[in-house]
């Protein structure tokens, strides 16, 4: 009898885990698959049906996502433009910060279903043949969520830059690239979300200004600018400019204390969003992150990386990645690291290995490269603007725009001194320089690099060259390994050239013209510049000239030492000519202000 029973309960106990294991089964089953929901017109017809009743069931319908599940919702928001066009969008009840989007438009179904609490989404979509459907999918490939919280006391000013750079600066009419072909807005105005875009469950939001300063405005558009700088996208503070851009070719990065979209969160996005018809904005709270620019401009980028198709770069079990050393990728958490650059996860135990480089270039986005600006070999250089010896940081400037981008560029000198000053972005750049120097046979002369901590530290070449041509090649590189450093794949963004050389004109006018020395000290300068004119016994004519040309200082003297103040000069690249009273120039010299 014992044996019998026994049998009873063994057999009972396989017939269960048979049956549960089934059921295990069809349910994992129906996750990984897409659970039909008919064609979009049934589909439509089923929404349809469902909202002519909401308004006795406080308007609250059901969406089903398999065959065995089925989710509560209440529709906020609703735009039925004809027979077969509808818009919805709402909350999922029982669920904290659960909210869905459908949207059936030219028999297309698009739309999502995003579970805050439970960490899931959903993606409603539809097929060539009209077919629609819900498939469960990774939230953390749909929206960007548990961004990395911030220290905020972590993140001090930069000593080294003035506090009152915005000064005499229109921040809310910054443009990084005119007529590109994509826009991104940083708007720090504050900004209404009407209903229906997406966030807050379909209700609308009246977002706050940002609360920033104009100086933290101005650095946090610097971050971002340098760090779109190699696309055809022109990142603004202007909406003006932003509303000439097609909706499918721009997206808003609304920078506000109000976190509605998110609450207690830095930021958030929906990842590939940039090139769709709706006007769904991204989101950095100063709410949760400070008013810091460096932070700001760093969760702008972020955001924006999401809407333009990129996820989240981690290491290991950690979502997020805050880098190593001085580096961090922008899809990381980049809040506190001095080199941040774009990614494509080649460090140790990455968890992201995509392309960031490709995908923001790539045809779902539309933009592309910046077209390449100069060439890469001395039959393509282009030549140096050189006006009175003077090269202008405004007129000779480029872009490194693609991994390992060569610039190259020409100059002639009369012979003497040359100094050319590289300069990167002034802060946060993200292009590590090497520059080389080659003389007209194309024999390397030497070869200068930046700063692998310091991106933004110039690099400056003071030599004294031969007559003759030269060539500049410049590029941007990597430091040290993928895990104690970072390759060229994202050394790239703006640059320009000042400083001066001797052209031939100026040479051959003193050596005709001039038998004594003429000496000056220090060089560089700090406080006060002294001009001996040996034993020449005439009037002599004194102009001092920037990088940009203009004239700053201007006597005449008959004294044998002459001193100048430049305690007030600004520091950079000058150039002091001295004339006859002919007008004739007998010398020049190449200065620098400390």
């Amino acid at each position: 009898m014992k044996k019998k029973h026994a049998l009873k309960i063994w057999v009972f106990l396989i017939i269960y885990f048979i049956t549960t294991s089934n059921i295990y089964a069809q349910t994992s089953t129906e996750k990984q698959n897409p659970y039909s929901l008919g064609t979009t017109n049934e589909f439509f017809k089923q929404i349809e049906l469902q909202l002519i009743t909401t308004s006795k069931t406080n308007h609250e319908i059901k969406l089903k996502t398999s065959n065995s599940e089925s989710l509560n919702a209440k529709v906020n928001y609703q735009n039925k433009n004809s027979s077969s066009e509808i818009h919805i969008e709402g909350e999922i009840l029982d669920n904290n910060g659960g909210s869905f989007s459908i949207i059936i438009k030219n028999e297309k179904l698009d739309g999502r279903i995003i579970l805050l609490k439970n960490k899931k989404a959903y993606a409603y979509y539809s097929d060539y043949k009209g077919d629609a459907f819900i498939k469960e999918t990774d939230i953390n490939k749909t929206i960007c969520i548990d961004y990395l919280k911030i220290q905020i006391p972590k993140i001090e000013k930069d000593p080294n830059y003035p506090s009152n750079e915005a000064k005499n600066i229109n921040i809310y009419n910054l443009q990084s690239f005119p007529g590109a072909a994509g826009c991104l807005l940083l708007d720090f105005n504050g900004h209404t979300v009407s209903a229906g875009s997406g966030w807050n469950g379909g209700n609308p939001i009246n977002a706050a200004p940002s609360g920033m300063t104009n100086d933290q405005i101005l650095e946090a558009w610097e971050i971002a600018a340098e760090d779109f700088r190699p696309f055809n996208l022109n990142v603004t503070t202007d909406e003006e400019v932003f509303n000439t851009y097609p909706q499918n070719r721009k997206r808003r990065c609304i920078i506000t204390p109000t976190d509605i979209a998110s609450p207690g969160g830095a930021g958030i996005a929906l990842i590939n969003s940039f090139s769709s018809y709706s006007d769904l904005p991204c989101w950095a709270f100063t709410s949760g992150a400070g008013t810091s620019g460096k932070i700001i401009g760093e969760i702008a980028s972020h955001e924006l990386g999401h809407t333009l198709g990129l996820n989240h770069d981690g290491q290991s079990q950690y979502s997020y990645y805050s880098g190593h050393v001085d580096w961090a990728p922008i899809m990381g958490a980049s809040y506190y690291k001095n080199v941040t650059q774009w990614s494509k996860g080649d460090y140790t135990n990455a968890t992201n290995h995509e392309d960031d480089l490709n995908i923001i270039s790539g045809p779902t986005n539309n933009i592309g490269y910046r077209a390449d600006d100069h060439g890469n070999s001395i039959t393509t250089a282009t030549n140096l603007i050189i006006s009175s010896g003077i090269i202008s940081a405004i007129e000779n400037k480029g872009v490194i725009d693609r991994t390992d981008d060569i610039d190259m560029f020409q100059f002639n000198t009369g012979g003497g001194n040359t100094i050319l000053n590289i300069q990167t972005a002034e802060r946060h750049s993200n292009l590590l320089l090497k520059v080389s120097l080659y003389d007209n046979k194309n024999i390397l002369i030497g070869t200068y690099k930046g700063n692998p901590s310091n991106l933004s530290a110039p690099v400056v070449i003071n030599t004294n060259l031969n007559a003759g041509k030269y060539y500049l090649a410049i590029t941007g590189i990597g430091d040290g390994t993928v895990d104690t450093g970072y390759t060229s794949y994202a050394s790239l963004g703006g640059y320009n050239i000042s400083g001066s050389v001797i052209n031939s004109t100026l040479s051959l006018s003193i050596a005709n013209n001039h038998n004594g020395m003429i000496n000056i000290y220090p060089n560089p300068v700090k406080d006060k510049l002294n001009i001996d004119f040996g034993s020449v016994k005439k009037n002599h004519y004194i102009e001092i000239v920037n990088a940009l040309g203009q004239s700053i200082h201007k006597t005449s003297t008959s004294e044998k030492v002459l001193s100048i103040s430049f305690y007030d000069v600004p520091p950079g690249f000058y150039r002091l000519i001295i004339k006859d009273s002919q007008n004739t120039i007998i010398k020049a010299f190449s200065l620098i202000k400390q």
